[in-house]
């Protein structure tokens, strides 16, 4: 870590009378083993904090003068095998006052400051998206719109050559802009599929959430939503992906990672490679969906992405298994793939909603799957998820009755994931712990988002916040996993970009891969993890690339979880 967070004394100080009781803050130690979200709660939700290791019973709530406002017990919840940890939990859920506050342990200290209000959400949202803004290709970042994150034209990729496994035998295209994959300086079509469309997701059912002007990048101004055109960005380079015969090329990659330079100084030649079935239905899906989205701001492109997932979905059903190997002179991402199952259904519903054809119905109800999760690499296991949200959405033309069975089974796998986070000592859901768990947490966020959307049920508003909560502090790292945001939040993310601009902290509002019990990474000389319990194990350094690596649509499924609960702290401020 760059930053060293428990400087502070080791004793405590009591001012008692007849109605206050008071800390010295500046001279109470802060403790890591009590674990909060680091942004805040809202004043009138739930409120959660693990504390581990202690045999206190109790814990108090301090404002920032150091005075007790609020006392309870400590609930015993036992062992959590995962992290090797005694946990109790301390719930706040009924003081609603506003402000900023701590947790004080007596055997332990105080917990980082947090805030109780209803905007805590109002600036990581917007940063989550902002993101990706700092991750485009082909593009110079100037001060005006990156700040400091600045950076000159890289990877302009005007000559891209054809690799043997594209079946094209020689030449080059030109396949500008979208966003550099994750970590590294490639671009995926795979990848790009389930961040585009869970981003959408989000902004089909919350259009207003972020406005024109609202992220200040060059496109704003320009009278539609920068959201929108954030993803527009990346969809002009998906679209230069689709060969002439409707099929998408896999990826545009070197043959090799670069080092760790910047992305002016990566020089690697570029390739155009494979193309797969599972490429091209990421691509239907993903244009199907903005077909919909853009129809009333830009009906000539709206009717240009629909022609095009068209086409895709015709290749795809004359190619049904074209499983993507990376060939013998590529080392980058492979994501392999070779059941596509929810891929079709996928795309089959994102056509059905745009279009209400009867072809794409009809595909819907003969392979019609059945609602669930399914943990680890939510670019292939999270697609059918994607699917459903959009069969129930008010725009989709299926019948009511089946729009309800839908709904019910998304209720039915939100109770039985509330049912795991219930029994789990830090009060989430995930169990599996393999690589890019935090966006396995997020992404049960969004069922519970789903089934609240739908029922406006209490508890699964509860259940969201608590998987939210998870990210931001309470976990067995304790800290937060937001790049930029939290008292101790991630520092040295594997992103070239973070690790290669001098700057000492990281580009802010990316989520980190998480704790991941396989560590890839540890092997001999590489890296060292203070611990291999599932739950813990997770460094926060920029070698890490098991369980500290940026991606795409793990942050996608960030940008989803924050823009939901900022939309529900503006509810609850009378905002909407």
């Amino acid at each position: 870590m760059k930053k060293n967070l428990l400087l502070f004394g080791l004793t405590i100080f009591f001012t008692i009378s007849c109605t206050t009781v008071k800390l010295d803050l500046t001279k109470t130690k802060l403790s890591q083993n009590i674990r909060i979200n680091q942004l805040g709660y809202f004043p009138d939700e739930v409120k959660k904090a693990v504390v581990v290791n202690t045999d206190s019973e109790n814990f108090s709530l301090v404002d920032s003068l150091g005075k007790i406002v609020f006392k309870g017990v400590l609930e015993d919840k036992g062992e959590w095998s995962l992290s090797g940890e005694r946990v109790k939990i301390a719930n706040f859920s009924s003081f609603n006052s506003e402000g900023q506050f701590q947790l004080y342990v007596d055997s332990l200290g105080l917990s980082y400051p947090f805030s109780i209000n209803q905007h805590i959400y109002e600036k990581v949202f917007p940063a989550s998206i902002k993101a990706y803004y700092l991750q485009r290709a082909s593009t110079s970042l100037d001060d005006r719109h990156a700040g400091k994150f600045s950076h000159p034209l890289a990877h302009p990729d005007t000559i891209c050559y054809y690799h043997p496994s594209s079946g094209k035998k020689m030449g080059y295209m030109s396949s500008p802009g979208g966003w550099y994959d994750a970590g590294d300086y490639n671009k995926y079509i795979v990848n790009a599929g389930v961040s585009v469309s869970t981003i959408l997701s989000f902004y089909e059912n919350y259009p207003q959430a972020i406005a024109d002007n609202d992220l200040n990048i060059p496109e704003s101004g320009n009278g539609l939503s920068d959201l929108l055109d954030e993803i527009k960005y990346e969809l002009n380079w998906v679209e230069t992906m689709q060969d002439n015969d409707g099929g998408v090329f896999f990826k545009l990659t070197s043959k090799k990672f670069s080092g760790f330079i910047r992305p002016e100084d990566d020089t690697l030649t570029r390739y155009v490679v494979g193309k797969s079935t599972s490429s091209t239905l990421n691509f239907a899906a993903m244009l199907a969906q903005a077909s919909r989205i853009w129809k009333e701001t830009d009906p000539a492109a709206s009717e240009r992405y629909l022609a095009e997932a068209k086409k895709a979905w015709k290749w795809a059903l004359s190619n049904p298994s074209v499983v993507y190997h990376n060939p013998k002179d590529i080392s980058t991402g492979e994501y392999g793939h070779s059941n596509f199952t929810a891929d079709f259904f996928w795309a089959a519903a994102e056509l059905y909603v745009t279009t209400a054809d009867a072809e794409y119905k009809e595909y819907v109800d003969k392979n019609m799957l059945h609602f669930g999760f399914t943990p680890e690499e939510s670019w292939r296991n999270y697609l059918s998820n994607l699917g459903f949200y959009a069969l129930i959405l008010p725009s989709s033309k299926l019948e009511d009755s089946e729009k309800v069975r839908i709904k019910n089974e998304i209720i039915a796998e939100a109770d039985r994931q509330i049912a795991n986070l219930e029994a789990c000592p830090y009060q989430q859901p995930l169990s599996t712990f393999a690589w890019g768990s935090n966006s396995d947490v997020l992404n049960l966020g969004i069922i519970f988002a789903q089934a609240y959307q739908i029922s406006s049920e209490q508890k699964y508003l509860d259940a969201a916040i608590e998987t939210s909560d998870y990210i931001f502090g309470k976990n067995a790292i304790g800290i937060s996993f937001v790049t930029g945001f939290g008292t101790a939040s991630v520092m040295n993310p594997h992103h070239r970009l973070s690790a290669s601009d001098d700057i000492p902290e990281p580009i802010p509002g990316w989520l980190a891969g998480g704790p991941n019990k396989d560590v890839q990474d540890a092997y001999p000389g590489g890296v060292e993890y203070t611990s291999k319990l599932p739950a813990k194990a997770y460094m926060d350094l920029t070698e890490s690339f098991a369980s500290n690596e940026i991606c795409l649509n793990w942050n996608a499924a960030l940008v989803y979880m924050t823009g939901f609960l900022y939309e529900t702290g503006k509810k609850s401020a009378g905002q909407n």
